[in-house]
């Protein structure tokens, strides 16, 4: 059924219950695995970065990055079919790109509560991925 699984993950507790879920689908389906992380690099990011002299993109970078490859590792050592990719830029359009891109047959996100800042900084990615997204998607919530 689902050949091909995308999850956006950044190592936030949202996006783990997402990884968790695309991982055993990709179990069950025989899948491959593919883990997408995105340093945010527009709207309150993008100010915040230019106002000060700390490099928070980098900073955010190096921990996707890292959390990235120790996910990949561990479940490769468990025999999934795992592949990783991180790039810079909005959310929604990167996570659309990269699904239109590999072909995916299903995206996995985390859901964020409606009152974070970060839902009000950068609007509703859900939403704006429902509208250009080439496949399914699954919105992963906590119980």
């Amino acid at each position: 059924m689902f050949q091909k699984i995308l999850v956006a993950y950044d190592g936030s507790t949202s996006s783990t219950i997402a990884l968790h879920q695309g991982m055993e689908l990709a179990r069950l389906c025989q899948g491959e695995l593919h883990l997408f992380g995105v340093i945010v690099s527009t709207g309150g990011m993008a100010i915040g970065q230019a106002a000060g002299a700390e490099d928070v993109l980098g900073r955010e970078g190096n921990a996707i990055r890292n959390s990235l490859e120790d996910v990949a590792g561990k479940l490769h050592a468990e025999g999934l079919r795992v592949m990783t990719l991180m790039v810079e830029g909005s959310p929604a359009e990167e996570i659309a790109r990269y699904a239109l891109q590999m072909g995916a047959d299903l995206l996995v996100i985390g859901h964020i509560p409606h009152f974070s800042l970060g839902h009000w900084l950068q609007g509703s990615v859900a939403k704006a991925l429902l509208r250009n997204l080439p496949c399914s998607i699954l919105v992963a919530k906590t119980k």
